[in-house]
This record gives structure tokens, C-alpha cells and sequence, in this order.
């Protein structure tokens, strides 16, 4: 009788870690969905650059951790790691997709279709993939790297 309790208690403690893992995947799909939407809203629609720079550290601190913001003002990167080298608008969110990363712990990847113009004779459309963690600080999910 005992053998049996044990194979259901480990029974039941394999199912709510998988509950709560899956729970955790929708949050953090959920809260990137929400960032991706925002930031390209963000670069889309603000045309001042004060204005632009101002608005991405807003997101910054809502959706980045400490460390993330810490890391991208000391890396003087050309481009940004969010969206890579691609231009990015509001039309991509109708592309957008987040997928858990299954070969990493607390990743994801983010991708979207980009149509590139950089010569205006030969345009085309490019899948851009972004590979991003996320973990818990201040009590909500943020992103932690961008791979």
C-alpha cells in the first residue's frame, strides 16, 4: 500500500511541475507577445527622437531585468538585439510568432516576417529569429538575454 502512495504522490508532483512549466510557458509567451507589440509600436509611431528614446526605456523598465538594461547601455551595439539589423513596423506583428525554446531552459523564440527594402529594385521578405530568455524579477516574468 505504501509503494502505491509513493508512485502517486510522485505521479502527482510530475503532473503540477508540467502544470505549473506549461503555466509559466503561457506567461512568458503572453508578456513577449506584449513587448514585441509595444516596442514596435513604439518605433513605428514615434518620429521624434527624443520622444522614441524616452518610450523604449520606459519598456525597457517594465519588460527588461536590471541586468538586461545594465548590459545593452554598456554594449554600444550597432544594431538592436531585440530585431536584429531588420527594419521593424506594425505589419510584422501580423507575422509574429513565440515558441518555447525546447533546447533551453526559460528560452523562447521570437520571430516575424520583415520585408526588406534595402534596394528598392529586389525587395523581399526576411524570417527574422530572435532567441530570448526570460526570468522572474520584482515578482513578474522579464527578459533576461537575448542569445
Amino acid at each position: 500500500m505504501k509503494k502505491i502512495g509513493l508512485i502517486f504522490l510522485f505521479a502527482a508532483a510530475v503532473y503540477v511541475s508540467k502544470a505549473q512549466g506549461s503555466s509559466q510557458d503561457r506567461q512568458a509567451i503572453q508578456m513577449l507577445g506584449e513587448f514585441y507589440r509595444a516596442y514596435n509600436r513604439v518605433w513605428s509611431t514615434s518620429a521624434n527622437q527624443n520622444v522614441l528614446l524616452k518610450k523604449l526605456d520606459s519598456l525597457q523598465r517594465i519588460y527588461f531585468t536590471k541586468r538586461m538594461i545594465s548590459e545593452i547601455n554598456s554594449s554600444g551595439l550597432d544594431e538592436d538585439p531585440l530585431v536584429g539589423t531588420s527594419y521593424t513596423d506594425v505589419e510584422h506583428l501580423k507575422t509574429l510568432e513565440i515558441t518555447r525554446d525546447p533546447q533551453r531552459e526559460n528560452a523562447y523564440i521570437v520571430s516575424y516576417i520583415a520585408h526588406v527594402t534595402s534596394n528598392p529594385d529586389e525587395p523581399f521578405d526576411e524570417k527574422v529569429v530572435i532567441h530570448v530568455t526570460v526570468e522572474e524579477e520584482d515578482s513578474r516574468l522579464k527578459i533576461a538575454s537575448v542569445l
